[in-house]
């Protein structure tokens, strides 16, 4: 019987699938105890036929594709919840490793933990790919999926975990109604909140707990690796933000307009937006670009989809 299906959305990436997949087909965790399932997201590469090379050398293993032609990285995740009936739903990017205990520490953390396990994460370890600018600080690697921020011991968390390396229960996911398809990474834009559904969970009793040893190694692309880059990813994490909110208080929980951005009223302290490339009080003016996002989507002035 399947105990876990691992979710693969993948969008144009044939470059880095292959890996991903075979690490997977690599774990050491009984092949009949799980399945691979890679959610074609609307690609136009050779993305299938990377699928049907691995599960070719693979022939043990249940390794298959389905197709989800709405782009959308929420989308692709729920059409993979659809198509697979494991109790356990454990999602990594395409652009990332697993070591081979990674589905067997995932299970084992479950059966430890018991049915109020709604999710759990792990850490992730970066693979740059160019030289790592030293104006990045650590606080600044979340934001780039190169670190989930959560520190060095497992434990109950009582805040949200990066879904590039995590597994749900099915009965968690079920119960928040999947992911939100208006809150997160749809092509290029750099919407990002599909954490929101860890708020949810927990209200409806559920646990998180993050274990820094169930770990994946996670390619950081070099053309992220600019301060325009992270000015855009942080402005528009102030817009996922607000948009998350609006969601969460159609949840009935309270994390509405209380909430009082701070943001400088001084011309001079804005001027760091006629130099994009300048990396000068870096993490100080990101955190005054998401509050911006923040307060333009409350006002009206940017509006997404379904927020």
């Amino acid at each position: 019987m399947v105990q876990i299906t691992a979710v693969i959305p993948t969008h144009n990436r044939a470059r880095f699938l292959g890996d991903c997949l075979i690490s997977l087909c690599e774990q050491n965790l009984d092949p009949d105890l799980f399945e691979i399932c890679v959610v074609n997201n609307a690609s136009t590469d050779t993305t299938p036929e990377i699928v049907t090379t691995v599960a070719g050398h693979f022939p043990r293993h249940k390794l298959f594709m389905v197709d989800e032609p709405k782009l959308g990285l929420s989308n692709a995740r729920n059409r993979g919840i659809a198509e697979t009936r494991a109790p356990l739903i454990a999602f990594g990017d395409d652009d990332a490793t697993m070591p081979p205990d990674w589905l067997a520490r995932i299970v084992a953390r479950f059966e430890e933990l018991g049915p109020e396990l709604g999710k759990l994460g792990g850490e992730i370890e970066p693979v740059w790919g160019a030289p790592r600018p030293a104006w990045i600080s650590d606080r600044m690697l979340t934001m780039l999926t190169a670190s989930a921020g959560h520190g060095k011991i497992a434990k109950f968390s009582d805040y949200p975990i990066v879904e590039c390396n995590c597994c749900y229960s099915r009965k968690a996911l079920e119960a928040v109604g999947g992911f939100p398809p208006h809150l997160d990474r749809i092509g290029k834009a750099l919407l990002s909140n599909g954490l929101v559904i860890d708020w949810i969970a927990r209200a409806k009793g559920f646990k998180l707990f993050y274990d820094p040893a169930i770990v994946i190694r996670h390619f950081i692309h070099a053309d992220r690796l600019n301060p325009g880059w992270f000015r855009r990813r942080y402005f528009w994490q102030g817009v996922s933000d607000y948009v998350g909110i609006l969601y969460l208080n159609r949840h009935n929980l309270d994390f509405a307009d209380e909430i009082h951005p701070i943001l400088p009223d001084c011309p001079a302290d804005w001027a760091f937006v006629n130099d994009p490339h300048s990396t000068a009080d870096l993490e100080t003016n990101l955190a005054k670009l998401r509050w911006l996002g923040f307060v333009l989507t409350r006002a009206g002035l940017i509006q997404v989809e379904g927020g």
